[in-house]
């Protein structure tokens, strides 16, 4: 499991009330506030910078009713993929620094329900994004 840190956040494609988006601070000197969106081709979440988002799904994310879980689109249609073993996979691991073997699984949203159109060879799992309040 890996922890993130976010929130709701007014997208400029909402409107001013809509605080359905969501963001993160980066990692990157300086600090960089960025959009999380599902990009609409790969069905991969990723993040960036507004043109980034453009053209990508940037919302609504929410909570279900109890407040536990998070929701994007009014449902839970989250997994956890591994990409198979090829060049895709590789450039990854490069752009991360890892060579030591860690298995890399990235966040996908299954918006139709037909399993994402992974990529041939790669495993999918179903999983929940549990939503933790965070002390400020």
């Amino acid at each position: 499991m890996s922890l993130f840190n976010g929130g709701f956040y007014t997208h400029p494609d909402f409107l001013p009330d809509n605080t359905s988006g969501v963001v993160t601070i980066t990692g990157e000197q300086p600090p960089t506030l960025r959009w999380v969106f599902l990009d609409s081709s790969t069905h991969q979440m990723r993040w960036g910078g507004r043109p980034d988002s453009e053209g990508h799904i940037c919302g609504p994310f929410d909570w279900t009713k109890d407040e536990q879980w998070i929701t994007l689109e009014g449902w839970e249609g989250w997994l956890a993929v591994r990409l198979p073993e090829d060049g895709t996979r590789d450039q990854a691991e490069a752009d991360l620094e890892i060579g030591d073997g860690s298995e890399i699984w990235r966040l996908y949203f299954d918006q139709n329900d037909d399993g994402a159109d992974l990529p041939p060879g790669s495993e999918g799992v179903e999983i929940r994004l549990k939503r933790a309040t965070s002390e400020s």
